[in-house]
């Protein structure tokens, strides 16, 4: 097994419940022969079991979360927060699986890096193979050599755009899912900012996978719009513990930092802008 990288069979459900708990373990074992899943009935005790494993190696980590959102002693929101404070060396794959149905709840846990979905209890078959679909997904193959951890040529391409209609709680999710799993399958990273339907998103990764991503984007009808603003080489990642992280930004600072990306002179805007990167990490770190 490659010890860089989670256990492929190793499955935490966070769950309070103790019936739907083992419901929920004896559906994965079903659904993915010789998987391992072991259960925790609050965000603390997985946590502390996910420290342990952290300092083991990442061969130790999960490759799958399923997280329930109200429990006692650490909910699911202050386990997201501490797991914020972790540094996993790959992303673990976490799936908000909830009775909750406020859609605020929904839109909150898409801003959240290493959530990859977001369903709702009952949990049946046809969920599980929608869970497990998108965890394959989300660890999928990369450029990084297994053998030698290293990763081909790095590339950063930002634009902005316009969306082609509002973008609710829903859209943003959906949105920000699909761009998890595929990039999180294509070796990039980056951050998306979104505010009143305006779009900044700043790509890094392989060029040709940036490329192609790209090359979706303009095709995509959500987007019209769109303007490059940076295009080049780059030597370090900003973002590369996120598949693409999200912020909302409040129109004025939006306006800011369009204010300084100006597009009339690209040529100003170095990738490797210290000016940029400090104002970007600043919107992630907010």
């Amino acid at each position: 097994m490659n010890n860089s990288t989670p256990n492929a069979g190793l499955i935490y459900v966070i769950e309070d419940d103790s019936t739907t708990a083992t419901i929920t373990r004896i559906l994965l074992e079903k659904a993915l022969v010789g998987s391992r899943v072991q259960l925790y009935a609050n965000g603390q005790q997985a946590l502390e079991r996910l420290t342990l494993a952290r300092q083991a190696g990442a061969s130790h980590l999960p490759s799958l979360i399923l997280l329930d959102l109200n429990m006692p002693l650490m909910d699911g929101w202050e386990f997201l927060d501490a797991c914020n404070h972790l540094t996993m060396g790959e992303p673990v794959c976490i799936m908000v699986l909830t009775s909750s149905i406020n859609p605020e709840d929904r839109a909150k846990a898409a801003c959240y890096q290493n959530v990859a979905g977001f369903f709702s209890k009952p949990l049946d078959t046809s969920t599980i193979e929608r869970i497990l679909r998108l965890r394959r997904a989300a660890s999928g193959p990369t450029q990084r050599t297994a053998a030698t951890g290293t990763e081909a040529p790095l590339h950063h391409l930002m634009y902005q755009s316009r969306a082609t209609a509002p973008m609710g709680d829903a859209e943003l999710t959906q949105l920000l899912t699909q761009s998890r799993a595929f990039n999180a399958a294509h070796d990039i990273t980056g951050i998306l900012l979104y505010s009143q339907g305006n779009i900044i998103q700043l790509l890094e990764g392989p060029e040709p996978n940036i490329r192609t991503v790209f090359a979706r984007i303009l095709r995509d009808a959500r987007h019209t719009s769109i303007i490059k603003l940076a295009d080049g080489p780059i030597r370090k990642r900003l973002f590369a513990q996120w598949t693409m992280g999200f912020r909302t930004a409040a129109p004025t600072d939006f306006a800011n930092l369009l204010g300084y990306i100006n597009p009339q002179h690209t040529d100003r805007l170095a990738p490797a802008d210290p000016d940029l990167q400090e104002l970007l990490v600043a919107f992630a770190a907010e």
